[in-house]
């Protein structure tokens, strides 16, 4: 298969790809829908760009961010990033709880509200779920899988990479929220720009934790990953109902400067945020 390289450009997610990438997608969707293209909105504001379902419940805030970069003093971006996508959302002083990421599929359930205008931080996990309303959950990516989560009564999010899918995080992320009361069967999940088979490459050692269904052959002598597609499959195994799962449909490694690519740019790919919160 013939992928071509990042040229450093940012197409237009629901037009602009080129023939070879649109067969991608096209492949891909036989796996999951790419129901997105017709089902997200796109704004800037304040500089940072806000990606968001059309579909989320009422009351309930979801929202993807584009590529930001935190100050050099700044210990970890995630708790700088998710205070200024909070204000560009309007929700300036909302209390965020954001996870130190470890690439696993360990659990925190938040049950305690924070003081409005605090980013705390919830430990090292990579899945935050509450019945809070008022308070936000975050992840932050950059090329892997961000994962938000909502039911009546409960949010949640997600954050999984090769390690994390191998660990079935998704489904982790269902069961805490069932263990708050939410039925999988009520649970709406959407997942933001994440790198995708177009330029995942990885080893045979990577692709062997993973089914057929998600692992090509590259042209360069490994093997091509659909990250997205995996994490639908563990959410749809854990109860939640394929219809209810949004998947963006960019890769944010051939998409774009406005996406974080680790893959692309190594440690200056600075991080995207993903928030949900009940109002």
């Amino acid at each position: 298969m013939n992928f071509e390289p990042d040229d450093g450009k940012n197409p237009d997610f629901t037009g602009r790809f080129d023939g070879r990438h649109r067969r991608i997608l096209a492949r891909a969707g036989r796996l999951f829908p790419y129901n997105a293209l017709v089902n997200w909105s796109e704004d800037v504001c304040d500089g940072i760009t806000i990606m968001r379902p059309s579909d989320a419940p009422p009351g309930v805030i979801v929202a993807f961010s584009g590529r930001g970069l935190a100050p050099e003093e700044e210990p970890t971006p995630t708790p700088y990033l998710a205070r200024r996508f909070s204000r560009a959302l309007g929700l300036d002083g909302m209390p965020i709880h954001w996870a130190q990421q470890v690439h696993g599929n360990d659990v925190v359930a938040l049950r305690e509200p924070i003081a409005r205008g605090e980013a705390r931080g919830a430990g090292h996990c990579d899945v935050l779920v509450t019945p809070l309303t008022g308070t936000a959950v975050v992840v932050q990516s950059a090329d892997c899988v961000p994962i938000l989560l909502a039911a009546p009564g409960v949010i949640g999010a997600a954050h999984a990479g090769w390690r994390g899918s191998a660990k079935n995080t998704a489904g982790a992320a269902v069961r805490a929220l069932e263990a708050l009361g939410a039925s999988p069967a009520t649970l709406k999940a959407w997942i933001g720009p994440a790198i995708g088979a177009c330029c995942y490459e990885v080893g045979g050692d990577v692709a062997a934790q993973f089914a057929g269904d998600f692992v090509r052959r590259g042209c360069g002598g490994g093997f091509m990953l659909e990250l997205r597609a995996a994490n639908v499959a563990q959410l749809e195994a854990a109860g939640i109902p394929r219809e209810s799962i949004r998947v963006h449909p960019a890769c944010t490694k051939c998409g774009g400067e406005k996406y974080a690519s680790y893959r692309r740019d190594g440690p200056r790919a600075g991080r995207m945020i993903s928030l949900i919160t009940r109002l």
